[in-house]
């Protein structure tokens, strides 16, 4: 098998906007995947009230889209075709020691930078990894946003209401 491309990967992906807070894979291997996106005005509409700010689900969100779904893409591919890989659907499961550092507001750019740390792994339909989510460009570039320890698992399509509760009391 060989591996997904950032631009495969990137079609892979199972989001669309205004959902999507992945705009560029700009890195990836079996050690790390770096992605970036700029937040919208829409990504942060009504939240808050002439004080746009980007809600921290947001932020989380694109943490795993980058951290859990696409490098879980990346790393299926090392041992399933396109076609086996269509079959399966990446959820996010769970979040550790999550800290959020600093604010962020439309037309900032941030890079989602996962590994596995530690204490993160790929191994059958589960990922674990370390996010961070870092501003990109401007005075603030490198300054860290988010981070946390991230989990998710891919089930097969389409999966039961069973299969939902991706995670055990």
């Amino acid at each position: 098998m060989s591996p997904l491309s950032p631009e495969q990967i990137l079609r892979a992906l199972p989001y669309d906007p205004p959902m999507r807070f992945v705009s560029e894979i700009l890195e990836v291997d079996d050690r790390h995947i770096v992605a970036s996106y700029t937040w919208k005005d829409e990504d942060c509409a009504g939240h808050f009230r002439n004080e746009p700010v980007v809600p921290g689900v947001k932020i989380l969100e694109c943490a795993a889209q980058t951290g859990c779904v696409a490098w879980g893409l990346y790393h299926l591919s090392l041992s399933h075709s396109l076609e086996e890989i269509a079959g399966y659907v990446g959820l996010f499961s769970s979040i550790e020691r999550g800290i959020f550092h600093r604010v962020l507001r439309p037309g900032q750019t941030v890079r989602a930078v996962a590994s596995f740390g530690e204490e993160g792994y790929f191994r059958g339909n589960k990922i674990v990894s370390e996010v961070v989510v870092e501003s990109a460009g401007g005075s603030r570039d490198g300054e860290e946003v988010f981070r946390g320890r991230l989990a998710g698992l891919w089930l097969p399509r389409p999966f039961s209401a069973a299969d939902e509760a991706v995670s055990q009391p």
